[in-house]
């Protein structure tokens, strides 16, 4: 009996997208490179990676606290504009092929599964992104969002409190859940970028799913660390630092682990990765068939 392969012989695909087949195996690919960085350059990668999420979150946060007037009588249409700002960050952490430890989650999880990269390469790369997108958060929350004053109205400072209590002051399994999904459709987002050939299709891709998460206020961990903090710099906040952490930021990661370590990367694998062969079955299969043709040759 043939084995399984990741999809039937006839599956085509249109011209401007890889197959299933091709996508899977860059991001396994992607796993690879991603496990070899050396540290100074993932630690860099990741700073920037926390700055460009920063930055799709703060405009989400100027333009939605810019239309109070909007919020109080459409607040879908409010909800589904501010939505549309917030995927910036991720297009230019995928353009510029920078760390964003979410997506690292699906993509790690995927190649470590495939045997492509070890259990260490998956905590090094998860470990030292997420520490470090969480400072390029922090260091665009406090000094390009607080210090040069970003939110300079009134309504912009008293919707980012708001929405920081909205974030924290919530039930812990309720935070667990939205960061569950939300970090699914990162995922989603993330394989339908690979899949994508050219550059407008690869915007298209991302966009799409991150706006659908932002929108049904699903929980990014690394985002949360622009719009909370930012949130206590101003009056309104009914949170401290301990409840932050332990109500937001230990649910919503754990969350995040789960929606795009499991529900993509170890669903992807069990349904496609797991009837490819591994690459180094494909090294001895070659190397067998190149003896057995040297044998029949002599």
């Amino acid at each position: 009996m043939p084995p399984r392969t990741l999809a039937p012989p006839n599956l085509s695909s249109p011209a401007d997208a890889h197959t299933p087949l091709e996508t899977l195996r860059l991001i396994e690919q992607a796993g690879l490179t991603k496990a070899r960085l050396p540290l100074l350059d993932l630690i860099t990668k990741s700073f920037l990676g926390g700055v460009f999420i920063a930055l799709g979150s703060a405009f989400d946060l100027v333009v939605a606290g810019g239309a109070p007037s909007l919020r109080a009588s459409n607040p879908s249409l409010a909800t589904l504009l501010a939505a549309l700002t917030f995927p910036i960050g991720f297009v230019i952490i995928i353009l510029f092929n920078v760390e964003l430890c979410t997506s690292n989650m699906f993509v790690l999880a995927y190649s470590t599964l495939r045997r492509r990269t070890s259990v260490w390469d998956l905590v090094r790369n998860w470990v030292v992104s997420y520490v470090f997108n969480i400072a390029g958060c922090l260091f665009y929350a406090g000094v390009l969002v607080y210090w040069s004053d970003t939110l300079s109205s009134p309504a912009q400072k008293s919707y980012a409190a708001t929405g920081a209590n909205a974030r924290v002051n919530v039930n812990w399994a309720y935070n667990f859940t939205r960061g569950i999904m939300c970090n699914w459709l990162v995922g989603v987002a993330y394989f339908l970028a690979t899949e994508a050939r050219d550059v407008l299709g690869k915007i298209v891709a991302i966009w799409i799913p991150i706006w659908a998460f932002v929108a049904m206020g699903y929980q990014h961990s690394v985002a949360n660390f622009l719009l909370v903090p930012v949130g206590l710099f101003y009056e309104g906040a009914q949170f401290g630092v301990g409840k932050f952490v332990w109500n937001s930021c230990v649910p919503v990661t754990l969350g995040n682990v789960v929606g795009g370590a499991f529900f993509m990367g170890f669903a992807l694998w069990a349904v496609y990765g797991r009837y490819e062969p591994s690459v180094k079955e494909m090294e001895r299969n070659t190397q067998k068939e190149e003896e057995q043709a040297e044998a029949e040759g002599v």
